[in-house]
């Protein structure tokens, strides 16, 4: 019988309990696809240790069975978890302190810093960062050319911004979206990391908090703020005054894949998005094309800052999955090991090359395989400054509030009307006190 065990459990949390607890030395969760980077790491394991390795394949959803699992104490001894969630699930006591096992590990050293903060909660890691991902200003470079703006294009700020999506709707009316930027309830998740935290972030200094969504420092959610209402006025810029967006892709019953056919198809000029879009937008739209022809068809610039004295130059924020031990584990130290073995250097980097990934260390981007990709080359500046979301516990619902309240503008609500409802949500849902405003 082959020493790896591996099994693709669909059944319940508790089954899945079952099968764990009788049959394996070492447990781990991951999501499908990921299968070239963990089975040849499983059998380096297994022929090192003499252990056995069980693995939970989840096909889809993995970040609600890992949270199902974590809450019901049936979590496997590794997990693979979304980075967003390290704060929630610290908070919780479900992930180990692995301070102890980077303190040792030379290849923590190559990891950017930036990504190393992300996945670190009061001092203490929590999880290894496996990939990430950027965000940027995606053109169409033939609608640009139509338009007159001149390549490679750099905005130094928001006015640039609209002014080449003034060009786009004066010189190619067809074109019905000049800037896409998600906005509304319908995108999710996008709508705040995308659109409002892109914008947010470029909008003030970051002392205080002052452009994000939380003041780490004083413990409190942010209700009111210049930057705030800053990101509110690009959103009634963009969808009221200057109507440089069409509004029906962002409800559409399929708005991931209709959005990436309308750019494809030439129907927006500008889109806010992110680093996997150089891949996906071409699955989605069903068109096989070259590195060279998409070169060719799009570009991408950095996000501006909105040009005030205080504000960056450009903004950059990332999402990406982690790696983890749960605290509930046993057997920490066999997990660790199983954990440095998938985190082989040479192995790691071909197949985060291979997954079209940017890589979250900087030892990766010197392999073959990750400089053979000019593109993902190319991100690797944003990796070095990017940031994270707040995700301290109720997260979630703040953003569901951010998603709202750009759809209160959308709606043609004031932006005093439309923060004054998103401060009384907070407090709502967090009490008065845990809501800082910012004058």
């Amino acid at each position: 019988m082959r020493n790896l065990l591996l099994s693709v459990l669909t059944a319940s949390v508790a089954t899945g309990a079952l099968v764990s607890a009788a049959a394996a030395d070492i447990t781990i969760t991951y999501p499908s696809g990921w299968e070239g980077l963990m089975e040849p790491a499983f059998e380096e394991f297994e022929k090192k240790t003499g252990e056995k390795v069980v693995a939970t394949v989840v096909p889809k959803e993995i970040d609600k069975r890992i949270t199902i699992d974590l809450a019901g104490g049936a979590a496997t001894d590794v997990i693979v978890y979304d980075s967003y969630r390290t704060s929630e699930y610290a908070e919780s006591g479900y992930l180990a302190d692995l301070n102890g096992y980077t303190a040792s590990w030379a290849d923590w050293d190559h990891y950017f810093g930036s990504l190393k903060d992300i996945s670190t909660i009061d001092g203490a890691v929590r999880g290894i960062p496996v990939y990430t991902d950027v965000r940027m200003l995606w053109y169409n470079r033939a609608i640009f050319e139509k338009a007159g703006i001149a390549e490679p294009w750099e905005p130094k700020n928001w006015n640039d911004i609209f002014a080449a999506a003034e060009k786009i709707k004066a010189s190619n009316p067809d074109v019905e979206y000049p800037l896409y930027f998600p906005v509304g309830t319908k995108l999710g998740e996008a709508t705040t990391m995308q659109g409002f935290y892109m914008a947010l972030l470029g909008a003030d200094g970051a002392e205080g908090g002052a452009n994000r969504l939380r003041d780490w420092d004083a413990g409190q959610w942010i209700g009111d703020s210049p930057a705030i209402r800053k990101t509110l006025s690009f959103y009634q810029d963009v969808f009221v005054n200057k109507e440089l967006s069409g509004r029906e892709l962002y409800y559409t019953p399929d708005v991931w894949g209709d959005m990436r056919r309308a750019f494809a198809n030439g129907n927006i000029g500008i889109m806010a998005n992110g680093s996997w879009e150089f891949n996906s937008i071409w699955r989605s739209a069903g068109i096989e094309k070259s590195t060279d022809e998409r070169n060719e068809f799009m570009a991408w610039t950095k996000f501006p800052g909105d040009g005030s004295e205080n504000a960056p130059a450009t903004s950059n924020i990332s999402g990406g999955w982690n790696i983890a031990i749960a605290e509930s584990s046993e057997q920490k130290d066999l997990a660790w090991q199983l954990m440095e073995a998938i985190f082989e250097a040479d192995r790691y980097a071909e197949w985060v090359a291979g997954q079209g990934r940017p890589a979250v260390r900087r030892d990766a981007l010197e392999a073959p395989a990750y400089k053979a990709d000019a593109y993902l080359t190319s991100l690797s500046p944003l990796l070095e400054d990017t940031t994270g979301r707040d995700t301290f516990p109720g997260y979630s619902s703040v953003s569901a509030f951010v998603q709202q309240a750009t759809t209160d503008i959308l709606d043609g609500k004031s932006i005093d009307e439309t923060v004054a409802t998103f401060r009384e949500n907070l407090e709502d849902e967090f009490g008065e006190e845990e809501v800082k405003i910012i004058e």
